[in-house]
């Protein structure tokens, strides 16, 4: 039997190799096979039978490995299909799908047999004896007595590792291994809502949810503090209720303890987590127990739409405009749109949530692709939180905030309420100016601003990470006078301590957020109310249900109005609507403060005044009028080399090669906006179109033509379908 592998390496091919016909292989089988001169675990995409004398040159397979940790003939559909989309290599595809455990050799996991502690011979005899044993030891003799228990549900019972010793040491118990069994599954309990009463736009919402002629997704508009989070409960409830399993995906790890706790109380079973602060181990445990349908509920970032489930029922996608479920680097996949195929596919709901969703998903929507769901009112006992902009060239303003910003903190304080003062900056300044030549600190891998940290000492390049340690002699002149311009989220909490001593601030960003259970723990301490200021990045921006914060002061909003990326307008929106919509979520009225010089802007006003539905027909038919995304679909190919003229003249020839036609556009090459990053010049080709179709037709056609030509040395490339950031 011959076998096509994908190996897990940056290769856009498979390998074929030879098993036996008597062994047990299924498409998605891992199997540990010769490549090179190393020994890899690859995932079978074909085999056939063959009669015919097989090639001495097709090595045979080393081994087929263990059948739970294999890959479900859905998932491995939902990679091929996205190695096809993304035009990206299959083998990197399945490293970013397979958890690395179960990419290793199997001697290196015990995922699939576990320790137990059980009693010996002798220590059976402990039950006739008159030896008097102590309280602990009878709790652990009792423990074990009719079978064997591991050492992680021993620990959860008081057992201290000294008395595991104690009965090693005197011969009454030892350690034995065995095949790990499934956990048993929580009993389904009555769900009970309370108090809780749907409002008449969640009353409707659900009834369209219900159904049964709709096979479109469901896009889910509602303003901040609408009930989206209870939408979400009540879809997923009915597919439990029947033996299925939910997906829910959100943009960040942060937003995950309040939403696990609030699914897990509302229908009494564990929530499985998936996400990047897991260990190997658990990472891999969870993948597995999701596939063995053992786990209900999976809620997860970015790579959990990998995740295999033995009965999928339904899929939400929380805050689906976020930036954050589009890979940047490497495979470029976007979650939500995988999702999407994937719902598709095995023919089940999804829900896409947000209060601003995407200009592509509105797109979509009144294009009839999406069903499209509103709520647009809070529960009665909350209102819609007013904005208003406050203008940065009139007020005078101290560390980046004005005078009437300061006096709204202070009346917010008086009234027993929280302030949030939101900042997208980072450390303490994003500036240094030397005093005596004007030159800015700049990283000299990337050529961007470096970016102070008081807490730290240090100045750092948040785009490669290189550190440098503070105060620094001026890289032009030699100058120690350095002048700190800007504002970030440390210069903000200094100077808001100076002026309020008496009030506790928290400062949440990642920086502050980096410990374990930080995040988690911070969120209880603000529903406790302890930190009357909160100072925050985007951290904060999403989803976090916060009833006593009254204010919103968003510092510096004017980024949005001079960026090079078309899209930053609707970031700006997003952000905006976002961060205010923290604001007035409990019994009273909340209020946003915009600070910015663009007050009188056309767009921005549209949006505080009109709403994001307003906002965003304007900001499409501004797109319609460029012929951009996403009235347009959009690629990129992406270079980058040390050498500047070597990653131009490689797209030069690239672009040289694209016939023209009056249905594709092509620009470029162009410089990314952040140029050069860690000593390498980064630059792209960019090919729009109204036809899908023809865009996957060039793409090929170039990835062929890469495949014959001699790369330069040092040269990288890649494409990105659909690209949403142009950094």
């Amino acid at each position: 039997m011959l076998i096509s592998v994908a190996i897990p390496k940056p290769i856009r091919n498979t390998f074929t190799y030879e098993a036996l016909p008597d062994v047990q292989i299924n498409l998605g089988s891992r199997v540990s096979v010769s490549f090179g001169n190393q020994t890899l675990i690859g995932i079978v995409v074909e085999k056939e039978t063959s009669d015919k004398k097989i090639s001495s040159r097709i090595k045979r397979i080393n081994a087929v490995l263990d059948s739970r940790g294999d890959m479900p003939i859905d998932i491995l559909n939902l990679c091929l299909w996205a190695a096809d989309y993304y035009h990206h290599p299959i083998g990197d595809v399945f490293t970013n799908a397979l958890p690395a455990l179960l990419r290793a050799q199997e001697t290196k996991s015990n995922l699939f047999v576990e320790r137990k502690l059980s009693l010996t011979s002798l220590g059976h005899e402990l039950n006739r004896s008159t030896k008097k044993l102590s309280t602990k030891k009878k709790l652990l003799f009792g423990l074990i007595q009719k079978e064997g228990k591991t050492r992680d549900a021993l620990f959860k019972s008081g057992i201290k590792p000294y008395l595991i010793r104690v009965f090693l040491n005197e011969g009454w118990a030892y350690w034995h291994t065995t095949k790990r069994e499934p956990e048993e599954k929580t009993p389904q309990r009555n769900i009970s809502y309370g108090d809780l009463i749907l409002n008449r736009d969640q009353e409707n919402v659900i009834a369209q949810l219900s159904l049964k002629d709709e096979n479109k997704p469901f896009l889910l508009q509602g303003i901040t503090g609408s009930g989206k989070t209870e939408i979400y409960l009540r879809a997923i409830e009915p597919h439990l209720e029947r033996g299925g399993q939910a997906l829910i995906l959100v943009p960040e790890i942060g937003l995950t303890p309040q939403i696990v706790s609030r699914f897990e109380n509302r229908f009494c079973t564990r929530v499985s987590v998936i996400n990047s602060s897991l260990t190997d181990k658990q990472r891999a445990k969870a993948w597995i127990e999701a596939k063995e349908g053992e786990n209900r509920i999976i809620l997860g970032t970015r790579s959990a739409i990998f995740t295999p489930l033995k009965n999928l029922g339904i899929i939400i996608v929380d805050e689906e405009h976020d930036l954050s479920y589009k890979q940047q680097e490497g495979f470029r996949y976007s979650a939500r749109d995988l999702a999407i195929y994937r719902s598709h596919t095995e023919r089940i709901p999804i829900i896409l949530g947000s209060a601003t969703p995407s200009l592509e998903s509105l797109f979509n929507a009144e294009r009839g692709k999406y069903k499209k769901l509103l709520l647009d009112s809070r529960p009665t006992e909350s209102h819609p939180e007013t904005y208003r902009v406050v203008d940065t060239s009139q007020f005078p303003s101290r560390e980046g905030l004005t005078q009437f910003a300061l006096r709204s903190i202070r009346k917010t304080l008086a009234s027993g309420k929280q302030a949030l003062v939101f900042v997208n900056q980072r450390g303490f300044c994003p500036i240094l100016l030397c005093e005596e030549c004007k030159q800015v600190a700049t990283c000299d891998r990337c050529q961007v601003r470096l970016t102070y940290h008081q807490t730290t000492e240090v100045l750092s390049c948040h785009h490669c990470g290189r550190i440098k340690s503070y105060p620094a002699p001026c890289d032009s002149c030699g100058s120690s006078r350095l002048i700190q311009l800007g504002v970030g989220t440390e210069r903000l909490e200094k100077f808001l301590k100076d002026v309020f001593p008496e009030e506790e601030i928290l400062r949440i960003d990642s920086d502050s957020m980096r410990k374990k259970n930080s995040m988690r723990l911070a969120i209880e301490k603000i529903k406790e109310d302890k930190p009357r200021i909160l100072i925050g990045t985007q951290i904060l921006a999403k989803g976090h249900h916060f009833p006593n914060i009254t204010l919103v002061i968003i510092v510096n909003a004017d980024a949005g109005f001079y960026s090079a990326d078309f899209r930053a307008l609707e970031r700006l929106g997003q952000t905006i609507l976002q961060v205010g919509g923290r604001a007035g979520r409990g019994k009273h009225r909340g209020e946003v403060l915009i600070q910015t010089q663009f007050g009188n802007q056309e767009t921005l006003q549209k949006l505080i005044k009109t709403g994001y539905q307003k906002f965003a027909e304007h900001l499409l038919k501004e797109r319609a009028d460029a012929s951009l995304p996403p009235v347009r679909y959009e690629v990129a190919v992406h270079t980058e080399c040390p050498e500047q003229d070597v990653a131009v003249d490689f797209l030069q020839n690239i672009k040289k090669g694209i016939a023209k036609s009056n249905d594709l556009s092509v620009a470029g090459p162009l410089p990314a906006i952040i140029e050069k990053k860690n000593n390498r010049f980064r630059q792209k080709l960019i090919l729009i179109s109204k036809e899908r179709e023809l865009l996957h037709k060039k793409l090929s056609e170039i990835e062929r033509f890469i495949s014959r030509s001699k790369l330069p040395r040092g040269l990288k490339w890649s494409i990105d379908v659909d690209p949403l950031n142009m950094v």
